[in-house]
C-alpha cells in the first residue's frame, strides 16, 4: 500500500499562503497548497497564532477551515515535554507543541522556520523548498 504523507501545517506556512492567496501571487505555499489537497493539517496552536495576527478573525478562520483539524493530546504532550527536556536547543513552547504533535501524529511538519531544521525524530520540509 503506498500512500501518501500528510503535513501537519505551521503558522509560517498559513501566514505565507494567505499573503499570496489575497496578493494573487502563484508563490511557493500555494503551489505546495495545491499538491497537499485533504492531506493538510492545523492544530490549536496553528489556529491560535495565525487568528491572533489577522485583523478579521471571522475571514482567518473561514481560510482556516479548508484544513483538516488534528487535536492535541496525552502523547503529544509527553511527546513535548521529553523534547524539551533532553535538547540543549530548547524551542519556543509553540513550536514545542507543533513538533511534538507532529511526531506523535506522523505528520511531516510544513513551514518556514528554521527553528524546527535538525531536530532528531522530526520530519520538517521547508515550503519554499517544497
Amino acid at each position: 500500500m503506498n500512500t501518501q504523507p500528510t503535513y501537519l501545517l505551521d503558522t509560517s506556512f498559513l501566514i505565507d499562503l494567505a499573503e499570496e492567496t489575497e496578493s494573487g501571487d502563484e508563490g511557493p505555499a500555494r503551489r505546495a497548497a495545491e499538491k497537499l489537497g485533504t492531506r493538510a493539517y492545523v492544530s490549536a496552536v496553528s489556529v491560535a497564532e495565525f487568528l491572533e495576527g489577522v485583523e478579521d478573525r471571522e475571514a482567518g478562520a473561514r481560510f482556516l477551515s479548508a484544513f483538516r483539524f488534528q487535536p492535541l493530546g496525552w502523547g503529544s504532550a509527553q511527546r513535548c515535554a521529553l523534547n524539551q527536556s533532553r535538547n540543549p536547543r530548547r524551542m519556543g513552547e509553540n513550536d514545542a507543541w507543533q513538533a511534538a504533535l507532529a511526531m506523535t501524529s506522523g505528520h511531516k511538519l510544513l513551514g518556514h522556520d528554521h527553528i524546527f531544521e535538525r531536530r532528531g525524530g522530526l520530519d520538517y520540509v521547508d515550503h519554499r523548498k517544497f
